[in-house]
């Protein structure tokens, strides 16, 4: 397992040299990357390519059509990014929503160019997106290990709320305040209406069905897909705006970022399809561990392979069957077995993760510095909460 960390971390590294050293955008240093890390755990040149082309495609329909609707969002309302607490709070809103990457390129206008801001945005959005329900991943681990929403919700708000501020902490003291203000604008109407659409499609989609198996549901998770959304939110953008703006219409500097989402997401299908991330999750699930277990687990998956849900997912399903050797076999423990999966998962957001590179773009971040500020901002939020859930753990 030593040695599948270690081709990751070079592949991280080659990624880092290849766009601040050899100027080379983002997607292609992504791809020379994907070939060499495949090649390195011993993939054929033909499985590298339908992995990660599959990953491309699914990265660019779950978030990518998003980052083309936030960023002419901002292009056609927002002159500039919302004030501090404004985007702070729509950040802890949207990671009650269907998908973290693909909120957060809604919310691109709310921080835009705005360092801080923009990450104070960030933390908050995976902290809850991570535990609080109806977030997929907080309902994902619940129902696999069994445990009570009712009784979690309790837990998870106190915890993601004590983990953002400690990754808010970390970023108010590591990154100067912003210079700008921020302001008032029709872009906040237009983001708050998407916004509301992505959370009401993770509802419409809990197991519990709230909303039933009638048209209602049916009517949400249909307007809800990143399709929709993007033609919503540009209609409604170019409504606000009363005028026809073609120069921003036709803007395409969202080229890149789309790109490198996409690429992201190829990587991390690809990281998958090597098997190492659950083959290393396992190593993770020693009883001595405790509650420790299932954060580890979820935190290997999440940072080898990049995709939150897959961590939870896996974590979840390899640490159902030891909560009684974990001494988690209860209705309080199965609770905080399943929070602190959701904790795991945030840890550590990087390269794999198409949102770490939204992130990057929204905060005008270097690929070094953002896995300073992106990457070590996750893993502050996800010790965090595990830090909580370890006291309360003591407690119940």
């Amino acid at each position: 397992m030593l040695v599948d960390a270690l081709i990751l971390a070079v592949a991280v590294l080659a990624i880092v040299v290849l766009v601040e050293r050899l100027r080379l955008p983002v997607f292609l240093a992504i791809m020379v990357a994907v070939v060499g890390y495949g090649y390195a755990a011993d993939m054929n040149f033909q499985s590298i390519g339908k992995s990660f082309g599959l990953g491309f495609v699914a990265a660019l329909e779950q978030a990518g059509l998003l980052v083309v609707a936030g960023a002419l969002i901002g292009r056609l309302l927002m002159g500039q990014p919302m004030p501090t607490p404004a985007a702070a709070v729509s950040g802890l809103l949207g990671g009650l929503a269907s998908s973290a990457a693909g909120t957060l390129a809604i919310l691109q206008p709310a921080g835009d160019g705005a360092a801080q801001r923009a990450l104070l945005l960030v933390l908050g959005l995976l902290a809850v997106h991570a535990l609080v329900v109806p977030s997929p991943l907080a309902v994902a681990a619940a129902t696999v290990l069994q445990a009570d929403l009712a009784r979690m919700l309790p837990i998870a708000v106190p915890v993601a709320l004590f983990a953002t501020v400690a990754g808010w902490l970390y970023i108010i003291l590591v990154v100067p305040a912003d210079a700008t203000r921020g302001g008032f604008s029709l872009g906040w109407l237009v983001l708050g209406i998407v916004l509301s659409l992505v959370i009401m499609n993770a509802v419409a989609q809990m197991p519990t069905e709230p909303f039933g198996r009638t048209k209602v549901r049916e009517y949400w998770t249909a307007i809800s897909t990143p399709l929709m959304l993007t033609v919503l939110a540009v209609a409604l953008a170019l409504l606000l705006s009363r005028r026809w703006q073609r120069a921003a219409l036709a803007d395409t500097s969202w080229a890149p970022l789309l790109l490198a989402v996409g690429a992201a997401g190829g990587l991390a299908r690809v990281l998958d399809e090597t098997g190492f991330p659950e083959l290393a999750a396992e190593q993770m699930l020693d009883p001595k561990y405790g509650l420790l277990a299932p954060f580890l687990a979820a935190a290997t998956v999440k940072t080898m392979q990049g995709n939150s849900l897959s961590a939870v997912l896996t974590a979840s399903g390899m640490v159902e069957s030891m909560l009684p050797a974990l001494g988690l076999d209860s209705v309080m423990g199965r609770v905080l077995a399943a929070s602190a999966v959701g904790a795991g998962s945030i840890a550590v957001c990087h390269v794999n993760d198409p949102l770490f590179w939204i992130a990057a773009s929204m905060a005008r971040l270097s690929t070094g510095r953002a896995l300073l500020l992106v990457s070590g901002g996750s893993a502050v939020v996800a010790l965090g909460a595990l830090l909580l859930l370890s006291l309360v753990r003591l407690f119940v």
